[in-house]
């Protein structure tokens, strides 16, 4: 256990805000392919495993001047000015490579997701899906559902790991084979994939 004082104190330097991310078990979380590029830059992030946090997290904005950002919602840019500029090139061609994958995706998958997007935060896992930076976690709208209160089902956004071979050999069988019914499989079967690996359940566990 940490105090918010000795996760400031721990902070890197050039970091301005405090990472958490919030879930049932602490060996959920640190599996969590949202947590692949902050312990590649070894980057601390709070792991909130008691329900209460869900409701925590979204009353205080922050403290110390540094506010709170959940590793499981918006962009993450954790690069360096120098990195960024040396990668700005490579993520430039990679988002002409994927494009067309990403738009057929985002419209095979348009009743879960609302965007399917290259991801800067995956290094091993092919795929994850994030909120908005100010959407409710999906553990969040499962209590107020559980309370009785009727929240709509919000759709998240898809993130691919462009350099997994998942994800990769679909861009290839895409772009030479679009009449393949498995693709449209391989795309439901990486959503899932994500979803079980945030601690979530897939609609068709038997389909899936």
């Amino acid at each position: 256990q940490t105090t918010l004082a000795g996760y400031v104190e721990r902070m890197k330097d050039g970091q301005d805000e405090i990472y958490y991310i919030t879930g049932e078990s602490r060996q959920l979380l640190e599996s969590s392919p949202h947590m692949e590029a902050f312990a590649a830059k070894g980057i601390e992030v709070l792991l909130l495993t008691d329900p209460v946090d869900e409701m925590w997290v979204t009353s205080v904005p922050e403290y110390d001047g540094k506010p709170f950002r959940s590793v499981a919602k918006g962009e993450v840019d954790l690069d360096t000015d120098d990195e960024k500029k040396a990668a700005e090139a490579e993520r430039e061609e990679q988002e002409k490579e994927f494009g067309d994958l990403l738009t057929w995706m985002k419209d095979t998958l348009d009743e879960h997701v609302k965007e399917v997007r290259l991801s800067s935060r995956l290094t091993t896992s092919p795929a994850c899906i994030v909120g908005d930076t100010f959407s409710m976690s999906p553990a969040l709208e499962r209590m107020y559902r559980a309370s009785g209160q009727p929240i709509p089902r919000t759709k998240r956004i898809l993130e691919l790991n462009a350099g997994h071979p998942l994800v990769s050999g679909l861009r290839t069988a895409h772009a030479e084979r679009n009449d393949d019914p498995a693709r449209a499989e391989t795309a439901e079967l990486l959503y899932g994939m994500a979803l079980i690996a945030e601690g979530g359940e897939v609609e068709d566990p038997a389909r899936f």
